[in-house]
């Protein structure tokens, strides 16, 4: 260890929490005994289950603790410059208890157990501060409780000429700034040791936006193995990847064909995928998602109960919210269609009672050999609204859900036909025939998860409404009368989502707002009932927004760091 290093080292040491008792003299032992270690992002410092024989302190960087259990493997907490680990195994003499992996390029002073328990036998007034630090750091923690953070360290790079990375993390930085601090890093800034200066960045301002323009391989590399987003840019000309960047969010500009942006989506497979316009409004919703910030809403199936969802959005907007994502279900895949489209909801109005109710698309009834009903109307109705349209490009991310009869499992539609990923999940067992593809034999969602904030939450891209057109289904309250048979349309529809009642119960507590709009006196197969459920729907929305639930999810979306 040079001697600047060993002042660095010193002076760090002195303010950590551990070694804050240490005398000097034992401080200067300490830091003389000990060893500078580098590791890079994604290297495993520690494992758990291995035997304790070392304590590390965090120079720079970061570092992930992880805990491997019978449940998977959770992310209990990050530790930051001046952080020590390991030390509480080498006095217990137990293993490991966690893993601990590094999250950025970080540098750490190790001391070898040995060494550790001869400082503390030496000084007195070390080793009770020791025991201070540990039994302070087991409170706080409550027995290690896991501690989120929002990604703060985004990468921006490109696949060619179409798009420009140095303009786009500009925007993206301007996008960020509504959010906390927020400083741009490039090859040239970071001179000298690039981890440091990342360390400094990162300790400065809440975001770091890191430019990859292409030119420095090395610093491309560097740019990867930091981020807690990678961002790929593609645009006209985009080339493939020269190397496997899975896990990434990709974005994807203006003037890409169809066929090109389908291919790169299935080439790349990215965590997530955002189509932008060049607007402020676009880049803006990539913003909220890379930082969790992003509002998601989910629709239930319902039939006609599902217009409310119409409402329930015509509410949002009034109380200025964007929806960043949105996730459906057989009526809610629908509507959710085409809100992800663009459609503003007084033409999904227009559109509800010119398709479902003018044109009825579900009566052409057939004998029932496969289902009661052709389907021919209704994907030429489907094929109206949404034309030739894929997932991949829409403004909005979108998913739909159905069910396969044949594995018997939630089927998530998010790459592909637009019209085939709602009309699958639109497909009432018995009154529309299945979907048939190669292996599956696709139905109506709603028979496994007809309110799948499941699927949403996964993402974990931000806070998540979700509205339930179908729980009071049959809460018709106490009564010695015998209720009326329903027809067998009717019958069919309730019948579908049965199965799934326990699951969108369990889903309803993953959300953080929950709406129910009060449409049980509105028919499932009551298609002319528009315009009283879709008020219903605004109705319940408004009321939840301003008892609270407004103030909640605008906690989590403009909070800055």
């Amino acid at each position: 260890m040079t001697v600047e290093q060993h002042a660095v080292g010193r002076d760090l040491l002195a303010r950590a929490p551990l070694l804050a008792g240490a005398d000097a003299r034992t401080l200067d032992e300490i830091v003389r005994r000990m060893r500078t270690v580098h590791v890079d992002a994604g290297e495993v410092v520690v494992r758990q289950g291995d035997a304790a024989d070392r304590l590390y302190v965090v120079l720079s960087g970061r570092l992930r603790v992880l805990r491997r259990d019978e449940d998977g493997t959770r992310m209990l907490r990050e530790l930051g410059g001046g952080a020590s680990l390991g030390e509480l195994a080498l006095l217990t003499g137990q293993a490991r208890s966690a893993t601990v992996e590094a999250v950025r390029d970080s540098m750490l002073l190790e001391l070898d157990g040995a060494t550790f328990r001869a400082l503390l036998e030496q000084d007195v007034a070390f080793a009770i501060a020791v025991a201070r630090s540990l039994a302070f750091q087991l409170q706080a923690s409550g027995g290690l409780r896991p501690q989120a953070s929002r990604p703060a360290v985004f990468s921006v790079s490109s696949l060619g000429p179409g798009a420009d990375p140095v303009r786009f993390a500009a925007e993206l930085q301007t996008a960020f700034a509504r959010f906390g601090d927020v400083v741009r890093l490039t090859a040239e800034e970071a001179c000298g040791s690039r981890a440091s200066a990342l360390d400094r960045a990162e300790q400065d301002h809440a975001h770091v936006v890191l430019v990859d323009d292409g030119a420095d391989e090395d610093w491309s590399a560097f740019c990867a193995r930091q981020a807690d987003r990678r961002v790929v840019l593609a645009g006209v000309g985009a080339e493939d990847a020269s190397s496997p960047v899975g896990g990434m969010d990709l974005v994807v500009f203006g003037g890409l064909s169809r066929d090109r942006h389908a291919q790169l989506v299935e080439e790349l497979d990215p965590r997530a995928q955002h189509v932008v316009d060049g607007s402020a409004a676009s880049i803006e919703r990539v913003a909220r998602r890379l930082t969790e910030r992003a509002l998601g809403l989910v629709l239930s199936g319902g039939g006609a109960r599902g217009y409310a969802h119409v409402g329930a959005i015509e509410a949002l907007h009034e109380a200025g919210f964007e929806i960043d994502r949105i996730g459906g279900c057989s009526m809610g895949a629908f509507i959710g269609g085409m809100h992800a489209l663009g459609l503003e909801t007084g033409e999904m109005r227009d559109l509800c009672r010119d398709e479902l109710v003018r044109r009825s698309p579900f009566n052409d009834y057939t004998l029932p050999r496969v289902s009661l009903i052709r389907s021919r109307k209704a994907g030429r109705m489907l094929g109206r609204v949404f034309g030739p349209t894929i997932l991949e490009e829409l403004p909005v991310s979108l998913f739909t859900v159905s069910a396969d009869l044949i594995a018997s499992r939630t089927i998530v539609h998010r790459r592909g036909s637009l019209v085939e990923a709602v009309g699958a999940s639109m497909s009432i067992p018995g009154l529309v025939p299945p979907l048939s593809r190669p292996g599956r034999l696709l139905v109506d969602g709603g028979v496994l998860n007809n309110l799948p904030v499941d699927v949403m939450r996964a993402e974990d891209d931000g806070p998540i409404v979700a509205v339930d057109v179908i729980r009071r289904l049959e809460e018709t309250g106490e009564s010695s009368a015998l209720p009326a048979l329903p027809s067998i349309t009717e019958t069919l529809s309730r019948a579908t989502v049965l199965g799934s009642v326990e699951r969108a119960e369990s889903n309803r507590r993953l959300a953080d707002l929950v709406v129910t709009p009060d449409v049980q006196d509105v028919a499932m197969r009551e298609f002319s009932a528009l315009e009283r459920a879709a008020d219903a729907g605004r109705r319940a929305m408004a009321e939840a927004l301003d008892a609270g639930g407004a103030e909640r999810l605008r906690d989590r979306i403009d909070a800055r760091v």
